[in-house]
């Protein structure tokens, strides 16, 4: 709760105070992009003895680096091939969706995809991907 791995490393994330905006700001200042990571993790997949948050930090990174302006981008951590994993990327992606009337107004520049596998290439998870490329596309 007292955030001490990010304390550790040299800065001050707290409830009522955003590390990751002031980093966002230094990146800025330097014509930099913003990439992050574990952007399929959710907390509920995640020990609870952890106190760890990937979705709340995801989120938080991201809109730090929006709201500054930057190009933001991500990835993700772990080799996952289902559904559910694909849409939580979906969700960091386009946090507020797919707009009909044009380009969203928050999403992700880039997008890498890790962990390329024969197990990935394979029947219903090379189809499940498929379908996730497709709508990482939607609409740009």
């Amino acid at each position: 709760p007292n955030h001490a791995a990010e304390l550790t490393a040299g800065y001050y994330n707290l409830d009522d105070r955003d590390g990751y905006r002031t980093i966002a700001r230094m990146l800025k200042r330097h014509h930099a992009s913003l990439n992050f990571t574990c952007a399929e993790m959710r907390d509920s997949e995640q020990s609870s003895e952890a106190k760890s948050a990937p979705e709340e930090l995801v989120q938080q990174v991201l809109s730090a680096g929006w709201r500054e302006g930057l190009h933001v981008a991500c990835e993700n951590a772990l080799g996952r091939y289902d559904a559910t994993g694909y849409n939580t990327i979906l969700r960091n992606a386009r946090p507020k969706g797919v707009n009909k009337s044009g380009p969203p107004e928050h999403k992700l520049h880039g997008f890498t995809y890790l962990r390329l596998s024969d197990e990935l290439l394979q029947g219903q998870n090379y189809v499940t991907f498929k379908t996730f490329v497709k709508r990482m596309h939607a609409n740009q």
